[in-house]
């Protein structure tokens, strides 16, 4: 009992620390800043839907594409274009590569900023050809809508930010050279090689004639003829990076229709025709040490030379070179 009648006065002490502790604590509440957009009043309207510009891609995806083309079964997704969103009707349109196309395969892609001609989309929204079919099914959209469509493309295809697209105008590629005795009527040189980035083995006091395929396209994705390159010269040297000792040809143009098939860039199974080419003396170079060539042409969407290969592609540079036997 003693030692409850001492427990039970600690306990009152402690009871009255903690009291004591908690009254000392006090909460400053933060000051709330103004906001003015407190102060507005919402429910007089002023915050309706803005209308929608009929001619604008959104107005287009509102009141054409989305009532009229995403219903099911056609373009809801199950078939590109989708126009099932905004985004997915911009994304499948602009840029994007045919999949059906005309007889003559004039198409590469859907819309191309600008250009109605080349633009497949406004090719089937007004085609007269039977066959081939008018869209929408049974022709439901108004001169008007098909109008505005045609406006939209002219004007640029903005999206719904108003920014028209365009795509990189790559740099002309090779799809790799060949290589003959004398002319085009010598033995072929460019297959006899230790392996595919080998030199190429070319035969002692000869002539050797190099046919160099280029290949290029505009920012529409339009082949562009060989020809219309600039530029047009040849280095050849023991120094792969071109930095010393080299000496430099101009290439001449001409096609050599003869049937060959890209071996480097190109797709293997396509033909494809040589335009530049450029002879050798091979009594000019020493037997036995390896000369690498380097291409410097250049297209007119760019400020700058090409150089094939550059100085990165150094798994190439091998098959870029020859040697005197």
């Amino acid at each position: 009992m003693k030692h409850l009648k001492i427990l039970i006065p600690i306990a009152s002490v402690l009871a009255m620390i903690i009291v004591s502790c908690q009254k000392e604590i006090t909460r400053i509440e933060p000051e709330i800043p103004f906001n003015p957009f407190d102060t507005i009043d919402y429910s007089d309207g002023i915050l309706d839907d803005v209308p929608i510009d009929s001619a604008s891609f959104l107005g287009l995806h509102k009141y054409i594409f989305s009532k009229t083309c995403a219903v099911p079964g056609c373009h809801d997704g199950t078939f590109e274009p989708d126009f099932r969103t905004v985004q997915s009707a911009y994304n499948t349109l602009l840029y994007a590569p045919v999949i059906k196309n005309d007889a003559a395969g004039t198409f590469t892609y859907r819309v191309i900023p600008g250009d109605t001609a080349l633009s497949w989309l406004h090719e089937r929204i007004t085609t007269e050809d039977e066959i081939l079919g008018r869209m929408p099914l049974y022709d439901t959209l108004y001169p008007e809508e098909r109008e505005k469509i045609t406006q939209w493309i002219l004007n640029g295809a903005p999206d719904v930010f108003n920014q028209s697209p365009s795509l990189a105008d790559y740099q002309p590629v090779t799809y790799g050279f060949i290589a003959y005795e004398n002319d085009t009527n010598g033995m072929r040189l460019d297959t006899i090689r230790a392996d595919f980035f080998s030199p190429v083995q070319v035969p002692a006091n000869s002539n050797v004639e190099f046919w160099f395929g280029f290949y290029d396209t505009d920012e529409n994705g339009v082949y562009q003829m060989p020809s219309s390159l600039e530029e047009n010269i040849i280095r050849v040297s023991q120094d792969m990076f071109m930095n010393t000792g080299y000496t430099e040809y101009t290439f001449e143009l001409e096609p050599n229709f003869e049937p060959f098939y890209g071996p480097t860039y190109y797709d293997p199974l396509v033909e494809v025709t040589y335009w530049h080419h450029f002879t050798i003396d091979t009594d000019d170079f020493e037997p036995g040490k390896v000369y690498f060539m380097r291409a410097y042409i250049q297209d007119n969407a760019h400020d700058f030379l090409t150089e094939i290969p550059d100085d990165s592609q150094l798994y190439i540079m091998g098959y870029f070179s020859f040697v005197v036997e």
